[in-house]
């Protein structure tokens, strides 16, 4: 799954791709960010990370996501 193909998904389920974040920044949401050699999908709130799990690629990552928003 690409980029641009999960951003798709995400407006064709109404979810608001605004709580989904693809650079660290302090925001609360969801994150999907590359660390080193692997992507990670983590919720962040407060500054908090929470539930970080780790894939070998981005594809992989954005799957899971996109299960865990019900998508």
């Amino acid at each position: 799954m690409t980029h641009n193909e999960f951003i798709t998904l995400l407006n064709q389920n109404n979810i608001d791709s605004n709580t989904i974040h693809f650079e660290n920044s302090v925001a609360d949401g969801y994150y999907v960010l590359k660390n080193y050699y692997r992507w990670e999908v983590f919720y962040r709130e407060r500054g908090k990370d929470y539930d970080c799990v780790g894939f070998s690629s981005e594809s992989d990552a954005l799957e899971y996501l996109l299960g865990k928003l019900g998508v």
